[in-house]
């Protein structure tokens, strides 16, 4: 009989201005700005490849049906990191920003101020150390609260049963 083999959702990190698992400073986020968290260090040894990303992005004033704001990820083997963007919380070029992998966007639906606009979706992280980016290429400021924006991450390591 053959295998299943099922996805098995672990401990979620969050990447949010604070209290979260690393540093983003995404409050008021400036239009046509950019931002890299902290860097996040998975650790040594064996991790899931596979993450579900889950990004929410409000915005102070009512914003422009759309628009969007990208979502990167910049991996690390703890001497090199991509983009060369350092290991802190810092602004983010779109210089910078062309040596990531890009992995989603978030849309603008409406323009309904302080609507935490949602989208999610799955990338690869191969290296122990990574950060996220983001890049907000609207003509609005992101909301003026601590933490109502962030990024979520989700490893989804593979688990074989029979």
């Amino acid at each position: 009989m053959p295998n299943k083999v099922y996805a098995a959702p672990e401990t979620a990190l969050v990447f949010k201005d604070s209290g979260g698992d690393a540093v983003i400073t995404l409050q008021n986020l400036a239009a046509a700005a950019g931002r890299i968290s902290a860097q996040y260090d998975r650790g040594a040894g064996s991790h899931a490849r596979l993450y579900k990303w889950r990004a929410k992005m409000p915005f102070e004033t009512a914003p422009v049906v759309g628009e969007y704001v990208e979502l990167y990820l910049a991996e690390s083997d703890g001497t090199d990191i991509d983009g060369l963007v350092g290991a802190s919380d810092a602004a983010l070029t779109a210089a910078q920003a062309t040596n990531l992998s890009m992995i989603g966007i978030v849309k603008v639906q409406t323009t309904d101020a302080d609507t935490a606009f949602t989208c999610s979706g799955y990338c690869l992280i191969s290296e122990r150390y990574f950060s996220v980016g983001v890049m907000n290429t609207t003509a609005d400021n992101l909301q003026n609260d601590a933490n109502a924006a962030s990024i979520t991450f989700i490893p989804v390591p593979d688990e074989i049963q029979d």
